[in-house]
């Protein structure tokens, strides 16, 4: 399995049958960041973890969050596909058209495990094993395409599976559509979206994602908006040497004016001033001002 770092936050690996059970350890440093959906075509496998065995048995498809499990077996004479997913990085290979289902499965905390027909099984076998051999070789041209395509039938058949049961059909209560706007701001924040964007892909009308800000955080989606790109612009200007227009531009604005009028209005200052106030409070031993960015529910 290609190790899973900051270059490549999705790994695979075929599971062949074998005559002795075989283990991953899920609870390293590098791994424990990740996401596992287990494609167990024969067989059984278990996850161990505080004390606890989950087991299932093939055909299944089965989905570990971050942090769920410590211990990964699949059982002597079992077949399965494993796919590995960076929990902070991941979604960077699906297209727009799967952002419903990476925010509800980026969102779930327990084991998730589905019997399902040998068919199914096969087939997200199929697409984590033309991930595994294209990680294997990503010179090969369209390879990032094909990772792309495969990697969005896995994602898509899995939470098709999870938005037919009944605790995990499409959620609507506030809570749940809040939590949802936070990490999607947090994954787009520097595509300049509109709020009319945002409630297209959490699926509610502008006014209602209005509604449940204003009514739950005293403060508009667009206003979170920009306070969270504030808030990177800040640490940028104070941890980087990045010039200002550098800073803009990455956060996309393509008027560096216009993103220092933007950050004065939030601040107080130009973004010069405030790098050159930073760096003198910082020398002096003085705490820097607090841009009040409450944390989201």
């Amino acid at each position: 399995m290609v190790a899973p770092d900051a270059a490549h936050p999705v790994a695979a690996e075929v599971v062949g049958s074998h005559f002795v059970a075989r283990q991953w350890a899920l609870n390293s440093q590098a791994v424990r960041p990740c996401i596992h959906l287990l494609a167990l075509t024969s067989g059984a496998a278990a996850a161990h973890g505080d004390g606890e065995i989950t087991a299932w048995s093939g055909p299944a498809l089965v989905w570990l969050p971050a942090g769920s499990a410590e211990q990964l077996e699949i059982a002597a004479g079992a077949s399965a596909h494993l796919l590995r997913l960076r929990a902070d990085s991941w979604h960077r290979y699906l297209p727009p058209s799967a952002e419903a289902a990476y925010l509800d499965l980026a969102g779930v905390t327990g084991m998730l495990a589905f019997p399902v027909e040998a068919d199914l099984a096969a087939a997200l076998a199929r697409s984590i094993a033309s991930i595994a051999a294209e990680l294997a070789a990503p010179a090969r041209g369209a390879s990032a395409s094909i990772l792309s395509a495969e990697l969005s039938l896995c994602v898509l058949r899995f939470w098709r599976l999870f938005a037919e049961t009944a605790d995990g059909a499409a959620p609507g209560n506030s809570a749940d559509i809040l939590g949802r706007f936070r990490r999607l701001v947090e994954e787009r924040y520097q595509q300049q979206l509109r709020v009319a964007d945002y409630a297209q892909l959490l699926g509610v009308t502008s006014d209602r994602l209005h509604s449940l800000c204003s009514r739950a955080l005293q403060r508009s989606p667009s206003a979170l908006i920009q306070q969270r790109i504030v808030q990177e612009a800040a640490r940028r200007l104070e941890t980087s040497s990045a010039t200002v227009k550098q800073i803009a531009f990455a956060l996309g604005f393509k008027d560096t004016a216009y993103f220092s009028r933007f950050f004065t209005k939030h601040t107080g200052e130009a973004p010069g001033a405030w790098r050159r106030n930073m760096a003198a409070r910082a020398r002096s031993g003085r705490l820097r001002p607090s841009l009040d960015f409450a944390d989201w529910p």
